[in-house]
C-alpha cells in the first residue's frame, strides 16, 4: 500500500468527522509520512496499522478529549456521533459491536421515554397549577378558606411540578453523561484487547 492509498483509505474513514478535527488528524498523519520519508513509509505504515485501525485510535483519542472539556459549550450531539464512529471503526467483531449499539439503543429510548413521561407529568402539574390559581379568584366571592384552599394546591401543583421538572433535566444531563462514558469504556476496552491479542 502506498502513502496516497494509505491517507485516502484512513480520511474515509474520517470523513463523518467535524471538517477542523478531520483537518488537523489528516494534516498529522501527513506530517508523520513526511517525516518519515519515502524510505521508511512500510515501517511508519507497520506501526500505525491499517487506516482503519488508526482511524479507530484517532477516533478514540478525540472522543476522551471531547468527554473530558469542560467547556461551557460543549455540544454533546457532536461527541456523541464520534463515539458511535469511534464504534463502527471499532476492531471487534461485527456482531459484536452491532449487539451494543442496539443495547445502547434499547436503553436509550426506554431512558428517553420515562424522561418524557416526567417532563409530560411536570408540564401538566404546571398547567394544572394555572388553572387552579386562576380558579381560586372565581372562589374567593363565595368562601375566603375556599380561596386559600384552591390557591395553595395550585401553589402547590406548581411548585412540585418545577422540582420534578428540574431533576428530569438534570437526570437527563446525567444520562447522557453515562452513555458516552458507557461508549468510552466499550472503546478502551477494544483497545486492550487488541493490544493482548
Amino acid at each position: 500500500m502506498t502513502r496516497t492509498e494509505y491517507l485516502n483509505q484512513l480520511e474515509t474513514y474520517l470523513m463523518k468527522l467535524p471538517q477542523a478535527d478531520r483537518i488537523e488528524a489528516m494534516d498529522y498523519f501527513k506530517e508523520l509520512f513526511d517525516d518519515a520519508g519515502p524510505e521508511s513509509e512500510e515501517e511508519l505504515m507497520a506501526s500505525l496499522g491499517s487506516p482503519k485501525e488508526a482511524a479507530h485510535d484517532i477516533l478514540t483519542t478525540l472522543l476522551d478529549k471531547k468527554i473530558n472539556e469542560e467547556s461551557p459549550n460543549k455540544n454533546n450531539r457532536q461527541v456523541l456521533q464520534i463515539a458511535i464512529l469511534a464504534l463502527l471503526v471499532a476492531p471487534i467483531g461485527i456482531p459484536v459491536a452491532i449487539g451494543l449499539i442496539m443495547a445502547i439503543i434499547g436503553i436509550f429510548i426506554a431512558a428517553v421515554s420515562v424522561l418524557l413521561a416526567f417532563f409530560a407529568v411536570s408540564i401538566s402539574g404546571l398547567v394544572l397549577g394555572a388553572i387552579l390559581l386562576f380558579e381560586s379568584f372565581y372562589v374567593l366571592t363565595e368562601s375566603t378558606s375556599a380561596f386559600v384552599l384552591v390557591f395553595g394546591g395550585g401553589l402547590l401543583a406548581i411548585g412540585a411540578s418545577s422540582l420534578v421538572l428540574l431533576a428530569t433535566s438534570y437526570v437527563a444531563r446525567f444520562f447522557g453523561l453515562l452513555v458516552l462514558r458507557l461508549i468510552q469504556w466499550i472503546l478502551n476496552r477494544g483497545k486492550r484487547g487488541e493490544r493482548h491479542a
